[in-house]
């Protein structure tokens, strides 16, 4: 089968599963061979008071393989984090060499898989945890900013230039400064990879050692921050 065809079994699979769930799909980019795809469930926690938070599945899919993973969007600044470490995420590889039933089958098991409970419950129990844990040194950083500095050192500056703005000096701060510039970002492909990084803070503990070169001097400045941020 062809990919546009696939993928749009696996776009109408997918909300098939999060209607039956009373659940809601927020979000869809499709072209041949290329589907995002976001929604959001009825199950809502606080983070901090008055700063809730709401479960949802988040889709990817190629002609080549298909992702799925918990999705926790953020309802006082509407952006969200795609949780791609979490136990109940899935991947479907080798798409191309499924029968499409098949395929399909896999891509619903996956998502009722990201629909439990406990894979939302895991989720802001780790973003509660990032809450609490203050990045009060360049060295806390080092982890996520040797990933972001593989992206582009124009979406690391926004970034800690919305981090520096806030006043919230925490893991949990960094993390909705990504997600916030992963909202505005046009790319779907960039704007997916910066909801897992977003994710991704929601779990990073110790700093790693190594860092690619140069990437010490995407970091700016509290004052250059404060006028990126404008």
């Amino acid at each position: 089968m062809c990919g546009s065809l696939m993928t749009q079994e696996i776009l109408e699979a997918f909300t098939e599963e999060i209607s039956a769930r009373q659940g809601n799909v927020t979000d869809t980019f499709h072209q041949p061979g290329q589907l995002f795809v976001r929604s959001v469930l009825p199950q809502v926690e606080e983070i901090r008071a008055r700063d809730k938070v709401q479960n949802g599945v988040a889709l990817r899919a190629t002609d080549a393989a298909v992702w799925v993973y918990p999705y926790v969007f953020r309802l006082v600044c509407k952006n969200g984090a795609i949780m791609a470490h979490s136990a109940e995420g899935r991947e479907v590889p080798n798409l191309e060499s499924l029968p499409a039933f098949e395929a399909v089958a896999l891509v619903r098991e996956a998502v009722e898989s990201c629909c439990e409970r406990k894979a939302f419950a895991t989720a802001t129990e780790q973003m509660r945890t990032a809450a609490h844990q203050p990045i009060d040194a360049i060295l806390n950083m080092m982890p996520f900013l040797s990933r972001v500095s593989s992206l582009s050192p124009q979406l690391a500056r926004q970034i800690f230039g919305r981090f520096f703005h806030e006043t919230d000096r925490t893991r949990y701060g960094l993390m909705n400064a990504v997600t916030s510039v992963a909202r505005d970002t046009q790319d779907h492909a960039t704007r997916w990879r910066l909801e897992e990084l977003g994710g991704l803070l929601a779990v990073m503990q110790s700093p790693e050692p190594a860092l690619d070169d140069g990437a010490e001097e995407l970091i700016p400045r509290d004052d250059e921050a404060l006028v990126i941020a404008r």
